[in-house]
């Protein structure tokens, strides 16, 4: 694909998951733009800092039983590819999401998705 590379927020649900800041780094090493907004508790906390910081992919790590506060991620954007990495999600019927094990397995599925913004907004620098 051809075009930007994406730009991923990523939050995190719970404690004692996989490492939010590694993931970024690779991420972030691999030429993507990374906004990491930290910890979270609510998908409507994970829908609305989506909305303001207008991501082409939102990257959710989570705690081992702490899947069910996914529910409710289907007032995220279509346009905004979802993802997981640790605990499986629960309570997210109507969207795809993509679940991941490694962050290495996150990297090389991200490599492939290019951003919907052709360039970035005169009110942002990318």
């Amino acid at each position: 694909m051809s075009g930007p590379p994406p730009r991923v927020l990523l939050a995190e649900i719970g404690e004692g998951g996989p490492d939010a800041a590694l993931l970024g780094r690779l991420l972030r090493d691999e030429g993507m733009e990374v906004v990491h907004a930290g910890a979270l508790g609510t998908a409507e906390q994970l829908v609305r800092t989506a909305d303001q910081e207008d991501p082409d992919v939102l990257g959710v790590v989570v705690a081992p039983g702490a899947g069910a506060a996914l529910a409710g991620l289907d007032a995220l954007s279509p346009e905004v590819h979802l993802f997981v990495l640790g605990a499986a999600p629960d309570g997210v019927e109507r969207r795809p999401v993509r679940a991941f094990e490694t962050a290495e397995e996150v990297v090389g599925w991200l490599s492939g998705v290019r951003s919907h913004t052709g360039e970035a907004p005169p009110d942002r620098v990318r």
